[in-house]
């Protein structure tokens, strides 16, 4: 049988016991002292021990801080510079506990009667509701205590009291409190902000309508980009969740990402963020699931702090006080409120009146498939370019590839049931393997559709006591990966200058300026976010106006596109891009350090690149051959050919590959038998050299022919090698039965794969 703890009284007054939780603490307490230590911590985020009752006008707790106002409850009277007395349930139970008065002198406190809130979970739900009320079972009933250890509990109160006195002294005409924060909206931006607020000390309560979901973007529970800046910004909050975020993301920042060409597959520019993020001492970017970052923040904020199935609708701000009214009638109050509903944000709404998003002109087909590219150890992210559509492709972690497809179109498009995918294998047909391959390897079921908006950051983010934070007053275009991250740095400012308001009003002893403290967090943020919003437009506009060749687009000239003459836009892109680029990362991912407080300029050791990323920069050919994966020769001929299967290309430089109507005699185990009228007895070789594989024509009569990767169609010279590329196209005589396709795979092709056929192993 376990033994009941008998607790202290002090002056005739029990105590009631707490969790661990509501001490601040993590795990089972042992000890009054240990309570005591942890005092200074308990009055940071608002818990402690404090009297039930008391004459003395006191600040009230976390949960008597919220008052929960119903529709036809007698109007409150205006506040005084000293704090209301907290609420009690109708039954006469104190549904609250009041928390210490940095103020209160040691004789005070001594007379007081203690209780320490409990904060179990029943306990939780009547901190933010006073309707219910705890049934006589739960937690917080009193306990009783010899009278000998009166004189112990005497001495604990004197050294609380001691430790209260260390504290800043209270500003004159204020309940010696930090203002009460209310959050609509418990996505990433809201969460982060919530965190920050409650890691400075601030009582904050956020209202989510559904904790299990993600709006917006996320709802389609695709992963998001976390870039350098918005890492640091999470250090500088919670070195714990920003580890966590860390271990759980796929870094994508230390391998090369960019723009690609989206019919031939080949480089336009490439871009380097892990050296800006080196340089400035900042995480490298990572990639990671939506749900499982919003889990970690919820869980750094604190089941405690977040009110679910709760949807703020609409609000009033007095002057003194604003009030968060909720869908169902019921109302809140309390220092400021903050709107990070996301993109149709009724807060916003309620602000500035009724606006609407604006289209992009874009949709957007996204999904997430089980496919490994054969350079996922040097490439990060692509973006394919072409004229009035684009494909963005992104390594997520644990074999799977996360692909956007934009097509420009009015908005309110629909497809026929399981027709997303032929509808996209028909709008990039002729693009590059990188994208078939991956469509191909997407299954229906994970294709989703979407159109995409935004809404343009205002000068006005917010009046009075009341801001907004994120996509409720900047969504952006996700072409930048940047709409999460903005939201991240928003949260920090923001609780930076809450911060700063108090500091200043301790200092001055005078009360906190809540509403000036908002408007600068809206000064601080407006320009940044307006560079990086007009910059995400930017990236959409160029795929609007992309054009590799002249003719594109051109309708009655788009005959000069077979003539492969590269637009005089796209090499003027390319100049300005090249140059321009590095400074434009450098400032979006390290613009914001230096107003980072708290966190040290150093890179990890985990975060490095590979000795080889400069060079791969440089020379596309480098990066070609450190690609892994298997090389392939796919059969693309339709007539009677005698090999249907794949052929499987080995990086052997002491073994050749002959082709020929024939096998050939002195090299039989490692020849291709293409008994075809155009194909000669001794027709061609292919060897390897430096990871490279080079085709060479033996003086063929009807010639070897390439089809490369730029539509360019043109005859081998005989006896020479030329080197050949993935996606190149090679004929064998002229007559085009017997095509290959040149490919690099990591796995088993998924042609091959799903028609259960064998691959045929060459060379």
């Amino acid at each position: 049988m376990t033994r009941r703890r008998r607790m202290p009284f002090f002056h005739g007054h029990p105590f009631v016991m707490a969790d661990s939780r509501g001490c601040g603490g993590h795990g089972k307490i042992k000890s009054w002292a240990t309570i005591i230590r942890r005092s200074k911590w308990n009055r940071a985020i608002g818990y402690g021990c404090r009297p039930l009752a008391t004459t003395s006008p006191l600040p009230a707790s976390p949960a008597s801080q919220l008052h929960s106002l119903s529709t036809n409850s007698e109007p409150q009277s205006s506040r005084s510079n000293e704090t209301q007395p907290y609420n009690a349930s109708p039954s006469g139970h104190s549904s609250t506990c009041p928390t210490h008065s940095p103020s209160a002198s040691p004789r005070e406190l001594g007379s007081m009667p203690m209780a320490l809130l409990s904060a179990t979970s029943a306990a939780k739900t009547h901190l933010f509701c006073h309707e219910e009320h705890p049934a006589p079972h739960q937690s917080g009933l009193l306990l009783a205590a010899p009278q000998r250890q009166r004189a112990r509990g005497a001495r604990l109160v004197a050294a609380n009291a001691a430790a209260v006195a260390e504290t800043a002294p209270a500003p004159s005409g204020t309940s010696g409190r930090k203002p009460r924060v209310l959050v609509a909206g418990g996505g990433i931006g809201g969460l982060v902000f919530a965190l920050a607020a409650r890691r400075k000390g601030y009582e904050v309560t956020v209202f989510e309508r559904d904790i299990s979901a993600v709006r917006g973007e996320g709802q389609y529970r695709g992963p998001i980009q976390i870039q350098s800046n918005a890492l640091a910004a999470l250090e500088a909050i919670d070195m714990s969740v920003a580890e966590e975020v860390m271990r759980e993301g796929c870094v994508t920042g230390d391998r090369i990402n960019g723009l690609v060409d989206g019919i031939s597959g080949s480089w336009y520019i490439k871009f380097d963020t892990f050296t800006p993020a080196a340089e400035r001492g900042l995480p490298v970017t990572r990639v990671v699931s939506r749900m499982l970052l919003q889990e970690i923040l919820a869980r750094a904020v604190g089941d405690d702090a977040i009110m679910n199935d709760c949807h703020v609708v609409d609000f009033t701000d007095d002057g003194d006080k604003v009030t968060a009214i909720l869908e169902d009638g019921r109302k809140f109050e309390g220092d400021l409120l903050v709107g990070a509903d996301g993109i149709r944000s009724k807060v916003r709404k309620s602000l500035f009146g009724e606006t609407d998003a604006s289209y992009s002109e874009y949709t957007c087909y996204t999904g997430i498939a089980d496919f490994v590219p054969p350079d996922i150890d040097t490439v990060g992210y692509r973006v394919f370019l072409g004229h009035k559509q684009y494909f963005v492709s992104s390594d997520v972690g644990a074999g799977k590839m996360q692909w956007y497809a934009f097509h420009k179109e009015p908005a309110g498009g629909t497809d026929p049931e399981n027709g997303k995918k032929k509808r996209l294998l028909e709008l990039f047909s002729g693009w590059c393997d990188n994208v078939i391959d991956l469509l191909n390897a997407t299954d229906e079921e994970a294709i989703l559709r979407r159109d995409i908006y935004d809404r343009p950051p205002t000068i006005n983010w917010g009046k009075g006591r009341v801001t907004l934070l994120g996509d409720s007053v900047h969504a952006m275009q996700p072409n930048l990966g940047q709409g999460g991250c903005m939201a991240i740095e928003d949260g920090y400012q923001l609780a930076v200058e809450l911060e700063k308001a108090w500091q200043e009003s301790v200092k001055s002893r005078t009360p906190v300026d809540v509403v000036s403290s908002l408007r600068s967090y809206e000064k601080e943020r407006r320009l940044r976010v307006a560079i990086i919003h007009g910059l995400a437009r930017m990236a959409a506009i160029m795929a609007t106006t992309y054009r590799p060749y002249l003719g594109v687009g051109l309708g009655p000239l788009s005959f000069l596109t077979t003539l492969r003459i590269p637009h005089p836009g796209r090499v003027g892109g390319r100049f300005f891009i090249k140059f321009g680029m590095p400074l434009m990362l450098s400032w979006v991912l390290g613009g914001n350090s230096s107003k980072l407080e708290g966190r040290p300029l150093s890179c990890r050791l985990s975060d490095k690149a590979n000795d080889q990323l400069g060079q791969w920069f440089q020379d596309d050919d480098a990066l070609e051959q450190a690609m892994g994966g298997e090389w392939f020769l796919f059969p693309m001929s339709s007539g009677d050919n005698s090999v249907s299967q794949p052929i499987r290309l080995i990086r052997d430089e002491q073994r050749t590959l002959s082709i020929g109507s024939r096998p050939d005699p002195s090299n039989s185990d490692s020849s291709l038998s293409l008994p075809l009228p155009q194909v000669s007895e001794i027709h061609a070789t292919i060897t390897c050299k430096n990871k490279a594989f080079y085709l060479t024509d033996l003086g063929s009569e009807h010639g070897t022919w390439f089809n490369d990767n730029e539509g360019r169609r043109y005859r081998l010279p005989p006896n020479f090698p030329v080197r050949f590329h993935p996606s190149d196209a090679i004929e064998f005589g002229s007559d085009k039965k017997a095509m290959f396709r040149v490919k690099v795979l990591n796995t088993l092709p998924y042609e091959s794969a799903r028609g259960g056929g064998e691959v045929l192993q060459a060379a």
